[in-house]
């Protein structure tokens, strides 16, 4: 063969080889990487973008919630007065809350010619446990009254000459002695309850503000009934000047006080249970709670 052909057959197979991707003999990757032309997904990434399709991004990681990590503040009106609230969260689902209630009223009348005066007054602290078993805003609250002072209490004067029934008998106050006398009711210091209501002092959400409803009652037992009259009492059956003396040391007055008692403390049992009804404000402080789902 002529040198000529030698030559133009060695530049055909050396140009082959340039156009063709280098690979080695075990099928491994190329040899030459070319750097100037661009892959295919970064082809399809930029074709996607160029069209507007939205690669999603990555999940951020959820709020988390802290116990102890805020407080709220209330005030509240209702049946049982006006008061205030505290509370905070303690789990997921759960706030520990505590507050006071305290209201008073005082009036006077006349029963059967004596003269009495009347005073209503309400003072106790509550503790509950509010659960949100839904973990929105309505809530179950199993809750304790303590320091229940609650109270009626009244006084009579019974006018000279003036009659009072007890037991069934008449006793006439003294002219010179007359009869008056107070009682009081009350009830336990401690006492059960369970309330509903909606609204979260502490919300689980980033607001602040609430406007809490609650309706329930508290079970006090039996209210206990005293009643002490002072004076002297005559018999109308005798006349004043030997029919009259200090009640303190007249047993048939003392014994139809007694029974007077019995009777008037069982008639109470329906003062057994307490309503609860109110309607507040509050607002929290502090932060970090997250929304709890």
């Amino acid at each position: 063969m002529k040198p000529q052909s030698y030559l133009a057959g060695t530049l055909v197979i050396a140009a082959s080889l340039l156009s063709a991707p280098a690979q080695t003999t075990d099928g491994a990757a190329p040899l030459i990487a070319s750097t100037s032309v661009p892959s295919r997904f970064a082809m399809e990434a930029r074709d996607a973008s160029a069209e507007g399709v939205i690669r999603p991004m990555p999940a951020r990681p959820p709020r988390t919630w802290r116990p102890f990590a805020a407080l709220g503040v209330a005030t509240h009106v209702g049946i049982n007065g006006a008061g205030f609230d505290l509370a905070v969260p303690v789990a997921r689902k759960l706030n520990v809350r505590t507050g006071t209630d305290f209201f008073s009223y005082a009036f006077s009348f006349q029963e059967e010619g004596a003269d009495i005066n009347a005073a209503f007054r309400l003072r106790s602290g509550h503790a509950a446990l509010d659960w949100f078993p839904f973990g929105g805003r309505f809530r179950i609250s199993p809750l304790m009254v303590f320091a229940n002072n609650n109270q009626v209490h009244a006084t009579a004067v019974i006018p000279s000459g003036s009659s009072l029934s007890l037991n069934g008998q008449d006793y006439i106050s003294s002219y010179a002695d007359p009869l008056h006398g107070s009682g009081t009711v009350s009830f336990r210091k401690a006492a059960p309850g369970l309330s509903l209501g909606f609204g979260n002092m502490v919300p689980r959400t980033r607001g602040h503000v609430s406007f809490p409803l609650e309706a329930g009652f508290y079970y006090v037992g039996q209210p206990s009934l005293k009643v002490d009259f002072a004076g002297s009492a005559c018999d109308p059956n005798y006349p004043a000047d030997i029919g009259c003396q200090p009640v303190m040391q007249d047993t048939g007055f003392q014994k139809d006080l007694a029974s007077f008692i019995v009777r008037n403390n069982h008639n109470l049992s329906y003062a057994s249970i307490f309503p609860i009804f109110s309607i507040g404000f509050s607002y929290s402080f502090g932060g970090g709670q997250g929304r709890v789902r």
